[in-house]
């Protein structure tokens, strides 16, 4: 019976010992992002694009620096870019708010 007592008590201990474990500490702050404004001079030749697998569509950044900082904001790296994508115009990703306005008021519904 005694046996029975300090092995349960033991255990007992252990649990308990186990429960109040100390937390882990905090992550260190991810590293900000870069600015667009140190991406220096771009133009239409500097454009790259990348497929968007969430919406289905072609994103377009002024630059690989662009693509960069919008891929560190998303906390993801952006493999799969190119500037041939960019001539893929007819699958641009809409951003425009007043675009899905118009398309409302003239009865086309995206798919």
């Amino acid at each position: 019976m005694l046996n029975k007592f300090i092995c349960l008590s033991i255990l007992l201990q252990f649990l308990l010992s186990s429960a109040s474990a100390p937390p882990a500490p905090p992550s260190p702050p991810p590293p900000p992002c870069g600015l667009e404004r140190n991406c220096g001079k771009v133009n239409e030749s500097s454009a790259v694009c990348r497929y968007d697998a969430v919406n289905g569509c072609i994103r377009k950044y002024a630059s690989k620096c662009h693509l960069e900082i919008a891929a560190c904001k998303e906390r993801t790296v952006y493999r799969d870019y190119s500037d041939v994508y960019c001539s893929m115009e007819t699958f641009l990703c809409e951003e425009s708010s007043t675009y899905e306005r118009w398309t409302i008021f003239f009865g086309y519904a995206k798919d």
